[in-house]
């Protein structure tokens, strides 16, 4: 094993690592891109969107009465008067929902980073076979 062959390798555990990181820092789906695995990426991309989407749109919809209060001023932008408000028009969101969106979420993440490093291993041996 030559100096060169090295080098090479640590290039590709970089390149395993990279994928990885970039699912799990950047976005669900990114590492899947670096190995050309375009349905996985499209897959965990779509998926985590939509994920998101609704969860954003749960807590916008919630907040909503309380934000016009606010700009109508009706209720002062201090915590003090917001918090007042929160207590006697609590904000609930549907936690059924918000956990099902959660761990929706947090699957994506896990298995656009593990399937990212999984795939990035794979390839390699396949190139070094």
């Amino acid at each position: 094993m030559t100096e060169s062959d090295d080098i090479d390798k640590g290039a590709r555990m970089k390149k395993n690592m990279k994928a990885a990181l970039l699912s799990g820092l950047v976005y669900p789906g990114v590492g899947q891109l670096i190995y050309q695995a375009y349905w996985r990426a499209c897959a965990l991309a779509a998926l985590f969107s939509i994920a998101a989407y609704y969860y954003v749109e749960e807590v916008v919809n919630k907040y909503q009465p309380l934000v016009d209060k606010v700009k109508s001023g009706e209720v002062a932008l201090n915590s003090q008067a917001l918090a007042i408000e929160i207590s006697k028009n609590p904000i609930v969101l549907d936690a059924q929902l918000v956990s099902s969106l959660t761990y929706t979420l947090i699957v994506c993440w896990l298995v656009g980073i593990v399937d990212a490093y999984r795939l990035g291993i794979k390839k390699d041996a396949k190139a070094s076979s």
